[in-house]
Formats: C-alpha cells, sequence, structure tokens
C-alpha cells in the first residue's frame, strides 16, 4: 500500500507491468504518447494496454501538443493529458490546451533549466505540475535527479496546485526526496530494467518505501 503518497509509474508498456503497478498500489499509470521517446506505444497498439487500466488513472505522456492532438487522447480514453514542452520557444500552447480540455484533465511539464523560475503564468491553467530534471535533448526519463529545493519552494509558494516530484528517484534516494514534503512521485527509469520495461521488484520497493 502506498498510504498517504500518490504514486505515477511511468513509461507503460506493457500490459503486465501495468496490472503489477496497479496490484502494488499506483494511482496512475502513464503511457508515452511521442514518437520520439524509447517508451513509446503507437496508437495501434494503446487500446489493449488501456484496456487494462482503469479510466480514471490513464495519463497521456507527450511533448508540444497542439489542441488537437490533446483532444484526440482525451477521446481516445485518457484521463490526463501531461504536456512536456520548452516555455522558451513558441511550439506548444498551454492555454489554449487548457481552454479545450479544462484544468482538471491537464497536467503541464515545462522543460526549465536550472535555477529558472517556474512561469507563474501556468498555475491557473493546469491541475498537475510535473517537476522534472532538465535535460537539454530530452523531455524526461533521463534518470536525471531534479532540483528538490527549488520542488519544495514551489509547493509553499503554490500549495493549492498538484505538484508531481519526478527525475531520477530510486531505492538511494526516495526517502530523501520525501523530505522535500512531496506527497505526489512520478517513477520511470528508477523502476526499469530497459526502457520500458518496468521491474516488479524495484516498483514494489518504491511504493513500499512510501508506505
Amino acid at each position: 500500500m502506498i498510504g498517504k503518497a500518490r504514486i505515477k509509474v511511468c513509461g507503460i508498456t506493457r500490459s503486465a507491468d501495468a496490472a503489477t503497478a496497479l496490484a502494488l498500489g499506483a494511482d496512475f499509470l502513464g503511457i508515452n504518447c511521442w514518437s520520439g521517446s524509447p517508451r513509446f506505444v503507437p496508437a495501434a497498439s494503446r487500446a489493449a494496454l488501456l484496456r487494462e487500466i482503469p479510466a480514471d488513472k490513464r495519463v497521456a505522456v507527450t511533448v508540444n501538443p497542439t489542441v488537437a492532438e490533446a483532444a484526440a487522447l482525451i477521446a481516445e480514453g485518457f484521463a490526463i493529458v501531461q504536456a512536456h514542452f520548452d516555455p522558451a520557444k513558441n511550439e506548444c500552447d498551454p492555454k489554449a490546451l487548457s481552454v479545450k480540455l479544462g484544468v482538471k484533465h491537464l497536467w503541464l511539464a515545462p522543460k526549465l533549466a536550472d535555477g529558472a523560475d517556474w512561469p507563474a503564468d501556468l498555475i491557473p491553467l493546469a491541475e498537475g505540475f510535473v517537476h522534472d530534471a532538465h535535460a537539454k535533448d530530452a523531455f524526461g526519463g533521463t534518470g536525471k535527479v531534479s532540483d528538490w529545493t527549488r520542488f519544495q519552494k514551489l509547493l509553499q509558494k503554490y500549495p493549492q496546485s498538484l505538484w508531481i516530484l519526478a527525475g531520477g528517484l530510486g531505492p538511494d534516494n526516495i526517502a530523501a526526496a520525501a523530505q522535500s514534503g512531496a506527497g505526489f512521485f512520478d517513477l520511470n527509469s528508477g523502476v526499469e530494467l530497459a526502457p520500458g520495461l518496468k521491474s516488479a521488484e524495484k516498483t514494489g520497493w518504491r511504493v513500499g518505501s512510501l508506505a
């Protein structure tokens, strides 16, 4: 059991891994819908995977989605679209996504350099915000540890928002990460044998350690 902590296991590619994560008490499962990810699941394969996941636990993870693409993911059966994007580039319109999907169906994961301020204008647009480590050529899933000090400050500054801590969480640091005040953890590379192949043992350890 997870206890008070909430867990999203991201990068699910196999029905067996979905079943294991759910049995261990995961609150959400993330399926990568962006073709640039090593954990990408094409549309033709997602239907069978979604059938194994309760409707309210399905998160579509994508990068720079258009409004039409995001709406199509909700129509496909996802409860939430998790949009990764670089606020410094004009490649994604989070405000338009929020208007179309509604705040409760949108999580935002802005790509921010170390030390950069969180864009305050994003706060009203989404229910959840994923705080991940910065990587020049990637959007999450790198195994790099994020800045827990900044995360803690964001929790204190915007307590009304749902803050999700991601980035390099593993058996050697999950307890320390919890000291940041995080109540929601995003698990990915730290519970894998290889990209998209989850380890039941690692997933169980991570979930159990937060009970």
